[in-house]
């Protein structure tokens, strides 16, 4: 939770903690019961405050929700900027963002389910144009840390230009990464593709799709475990509780 900024008046400053306090005890609730088995009463319960207190700050059901998924897209967009500090050629520097998917994976399992029902129109519907924007703004935050590396890339030559646009390969990398974290969560899916490590089979997808793009060097032309070390020393030390040996 951000520290409370001072130049707000302290009314303001208690709007934004009991805020925080109801996003808090909804995010408990929906990674519990998923979205359908709680309903609003039972949260004002849980932190104490009215139903009409809560509907001050969020217009329905699903505008809550969506601004528990945005404070958790808030953090992946985090972590993708940080990554992209990475120092390094640019497939190095995009391996970073890949770890730093990795890591939000771990710290929020269920995001990716939670974010394809955002999707649905019968949902994104019921949510406040004002949270709708913040949720874009952070989802795109986390396309430009990639897309700017990819637009890098090209330019250096590194990633052939005459095959796809930057928005192109982008969307590849993108898809593909959000596929593999909900497939890899699904038991049955695990089994027929022999998952034993999902995160390692998400980086795999990751690197395919960098080699099949022809983005240089391939996996086959560079030490990438070496890569990897220095991003886990550098960046991501706490990815050593899910990163295995090459």
């Amino acid at each position: 939770m951000p520290s409370p900024n001072p130049a707000l008046s302290r009314k303001e400053r208690e709007f934004i903690a009991r805020e925080e306090l109801i996003l808090k005890h909804a995010r408990r609730l929906l990674l519990e019961k998923g979205f359908q088995a709680w309903n609003m009463d039972q949260l004002a319960e849980a932190v104490e405050y009215s139903k009409g207190t809560l509907y001050q700050h969020f217009s329905s059901k699903e505008d809550l929700v969506l601004g528990v998924a945005t404070q958790s897209l808030r953090q992946r967009a985090d972590l993708f900027e940080q990554a992209a500090t990475f120092q390094g050629r640019t497939r190095e520097r995009c391996r970073a963002i890949g770890f730093a998917c990795c890591e939000f994976a771990m710290a929020h399992p269920d995001y990716f389910h939670t974010d394809m029902m955002l999707k649905s129109s019968s949902f994104i519907e019921k949510a406040s144009q004002e949270r709708r924007e913040a949720h874009a703004f952070e989802g795109m935050r986390c396309w430009r840390a990639v897309s700017t590396i990819i637009i890098e890339a090209m330019a250096l030559g590194d990633l052939p230009k005459d095959r796809v646009t930057a928005e192109q390969a982008t969307f590849a990398l993108v898809s593909v990464t959000v596929g593999s974290h909900i497939m890899g969560q699904e038991p049955n899916l695990k089994v027929f593709a022999g998952i034993k490590d999902q995160m390692q089979a998400v980086r795999l997808n990751q690197d395919l799709i960098c080699d099949g793009l022809g983005w240089k060097p391939l996996l086959h032309e560079h030490d990438y475990r070496a890569t990897d070390l220095r991003i886990l020393k550098e960046i991501f030390p706490s990815a050593s509780k899910w990163l295995k040996a090459a």
